[in-house]
């Protein structure tokens, strides 16, 4: 009888319903847009912020003044090897540095002497089978006229090393050098031009065949394949501190000043050990070398965990403005509705119903509105989250049907707690207070 009832009750006062519905379905429809575009556009954001420079970086630990290269490939080794996108060793070095002049039969003006940091790293190096990587992709804002030097084969350590001084072809990649515009300007090359480096008795030639801009100290600097900058230190197969770009959760500052491993129960390491934190990722690999003192670089994480938290706020603040004119809409609807149906409210009581139940009956009603207007406003919503992230943010939004459940609950809760104070009120009174009004 009583499901009976609701749906007799379903089928009239449509246009009511229909209120209620569509309130319930525009309250969903943007919760539901905001939700998926936050979810998306935090880890897009997430990763644009932390590619603008490396969040980590390994240095020398105590009692070491270099690190080696053939123990690199131990960084993915770890747990949260997948979360290693990038990583460049990097070996400065002050050298003097001069423009090749050819011969020429008349007298010429000798090439001006710079003396400049000069960076070997890699560009793309191959460290595993189907993973490159290099600068490039640590450093991606740098701004590269021609194109990046050809890296030489990695090597085992203690391997044979190529000479110092290149050949005639500046095809090889320990040939090969990225001049800042900078010191590009000083030194009067450009892409082609032939460079010497040199430090004490060793030196290096070198072809230009890239300049790089960034506005920032890469500007005064050449940078060059990791091993002739070795051979120039006399130090094959070492360098002096590598950055790294992973991909990790952000942390606040409260939750950085608490990653003492020490310090934590066994429950929370597990939780913090299986979480990408900066902090998780650098402890494991200073455990997978502990050779190496593995350091976040607080500037980036900070402030990308600064600015996800921002969005995120921003992006909850808009979706509960949107559920609260929902719970509005349909607290506006019921109220009207129970008003109207004081009558037949009153002969239920008055036939024995207990309040409770007539209560409940008006509850259900709406939930089951809400069920239908979050189920239409979910699923306008994942529409709508999707051209709402590629319209305003640029970001591409995958479908994510796991929302639209959660919608339809989110509908039934909303109008059940907004239906739960008009109803309680209006049926509040004895029967014959009820018939009396109704009557009225």
């Amino acid at each position: 009888m009583f499901a009976r009832l609701l749906l007799e009750s379903l089928r009239h006062g449509t246009r009511r319903k229909l209120l209620a519905v569509t309130a319930v379905a525009l309250g969903t429809l943007g919760a539901t847009a905001l939700t998926e575009v936050m979810l998306a556009s935090g880890d897009r954001l997430a990763a644009d912020l932390a590619s603008y420079g490396a969040n980590l970086e390994l240095v020398p630990g105590p009692g070491h003044q270099t690190l080696a290269v053939a123990r690199l490939p131990l960084v993915r080794r770890i747990f949260w090897r997948n979360n290693i996108v990038a990583l460049a060793p990097l070996y400065p070095l002050r050298l003097r540095l001069a423009a090749e002049v050819p011969p020429a039969p008349a007298p010429t003006a000798a090439a001006p002497e710079v003396v400049a940091e000069v960076v070997g790293t890699w560009f793309h190096q191959a460290l595993e089978p189907g993973w490159r990587t290099g600068l490039p992709a640590t450093r991606p804002t740098l701004r590269v006229a021609g194109r990046w030097p050809r890296d030489e084969t990695l090597r085992p350590a203690g391997g044979a090393a190529p000479p110092v001084t290149g050949g005639g072809d500046g095809d090889r990649g320990g040939d090969q050098a990225v001049l800042g515009r900078r010191l590009a300007a000083r030194l009067g090359l450009g892409i082609g031009g032939r460079l010497r480096a040199e430090l004490g008795s060793r030196e290096a030639e070198l072809a230009v065949v890239g300049v790089v801009t960034s506005g920032g100290e890469e500007d005064d600097q050449a940078f060059v394949p990791l091993p002739v900058v070795e051979r120039l230190a006399g130090q094959p197969g070492r360098f002096l501190r590598a950055e790294i770009f992973a991909q990790t959760n952000p942390e606040n500052g409260n939750q950085r000043n608490r990653r003492d491993p020490r310090r934590m129960t066994a429950k929370e390491y597990e939780t913090w050990y299986c979480t990408a934190y900066p902090s998780s990722v650098a402890f494991q690999l200073r455990q997978a070398l502990p050779e190496a003192e593995a350091r976040v670089v607080h500037g980036v994480t900070a402030a990308t965990a600064d600015v996800l938290g921002k969005l995120r706020g921003v992006l909850l603040a808009l979706a509960a403005v949107a559920l609260v004119g929902a719970a509005v809409g349909v607290t506006a609807a019921m109220t009207a509705t129970v008003l109207e149906r004081r009558l037949e409210a009153g002969l239920m009581v008055a036939i024995g119903a207990a309040r409770r139940r007539v209560v409940l009956f008006f509850l259900i009603e709406a939930a089951l509105l809400g069920g239908v207007g979050g189920l239409l406003g979910g699923g306008l919503g994942l529409a709508a989250g999707r051209l709402l992230g590629a319209g305003a943010l640029g970001v591409q939004v995958p479908w994510k049907p796991v929302l639209l459940p959660f919608a339809v609950l989110l509908g039934l809760l909303v109008a059940a707690l907004a239906s739960a104070a008009p109803v309680s009120r209006a049926l509040g009174r004895y029967p014959a207070a009820l018939l009396k009004r109704a009557a009225a």
